[in-house]
């Protein structure tokens, strides 16, 4: 799996199974191998915690394209040139669109609304400021992905999301969970139902009790619109489609007090080429 040249070139939304998953470790090491290939916008989706607005602090170098509040970039170690002003964020003042010039650990800021922020994306898409973009996304969230861009507009490719987990004993079960559950919701085919119901708006439990008895075929917009059980999905199987493909590049796993070999038989041994382990350790 080629994590970095799936990234490369697109926009990454970055999510986890909760706090302390490894999303800002995997956000300074993905920052680290995109540079190369060009500039990287680094963003956040900013709805974590408290609400305030505040995303992860991310350790920034000159040329990376931020979006952050005035405050926050003052108190910061870093100097930013501004390419654009949007409108304030409650709690936290004007919000600066900008590129680094002096490099440093920032703390990144959200939009009010996510419409904001897919616009600041698209504008950075449509400059061709950033040859990658990385969204700090909200914990276990992925409703929010669909809203950062759409295939085909800018120069950036589509928008996909990372998964991020730290598993441990206590957690086991319910991370592998989780995680298959993704990869099913990612192995869905694409298009609209043939002889079946294109679904609008989410699908859940309560969605599956309203729909005919043998019904052909079911889609959705995206796997964001789905809200099922990983046992619910499997009985779909066969049935359910996507008409919008937003890709799973990988699972990102840290593991503790647990070796790979128990947590792949958790998993499930033909999902191994989809985890990439250790980001911190890869960092060193």
């Amino acid at each position: 799996m080629d994590l970095w040249a799936s990234m490369a070139g697109a926009i990454t939304a970055v999510t986890g199974l909760e706090k302390g998953s490894g999303k800002t470790t995997f956000l300074d090491l993905a920052l680290a191998r995109l540079r190369p290939q060009g500039p990287v916008g680094v963003f956040s989706i900013g709805l974590d915690g408290t609400q305030k607005g505040e995303g992860a602090q991310v350790r920034v170098r000159p040329g990376d394209i931020v979006l952050s509040a005035e405050r926050l970039v003052r108190a910061s170690e870093t100097r930013v040139e501004l390419l654009e002003a949007l409108p304030d964020r409650a709690g936290l003042g004007r919000l600066l669109l900008g590129r680094v010039l002096r490099g440093g650990s920032l703390t990144l800021a959200g939009c009010e609304h996510l419409s904001v922020l897919g616009g600041a994306i698209a504008r950075v898409r449509g400059e061709g400021w950033a040859a990658s973009i990385l969204v700090d996304g909200a914990v276990d969230r992925l409703t929010q992905v669909s809203a950062l861009g759409a295939p085909g507009a800018g120069s950036l490719a589509e928008p996909g999301f990372v998964f991020t987990a730290r598993v441990e004993p206590a957690n086991l079960e319910r991370a592998a969970a989780r995680m298959r559950g993704l990869l099913l919701m990612d192995g869905l085919p694409c298009g609209p139902a043939p002889g079946g119901i294109d679904w609008e708006g989410p699908l859940t439990t309560e969605s599956l009790k309203r729909l005919p008895v043998g019904l052909p075929s079911l889609s959705v917009e995206d796997l964001t619109k789905l809200f099922l059980s990983p046992a619910e999905l499997f009985r779909l199987r066969g049935i359910l489609r996507l008409r919008r493909r937003l890709p799973l590049r990988a699972l990102v796993v840290g593991l503790r007090g647990l070796d790979r070999a128990a947590f792949l038989r958790a998993l499930g041994p033909e999902h191994a080429a989809r985890v990439c382990f250790h980001p911190c350790e890869e960092a060193a």
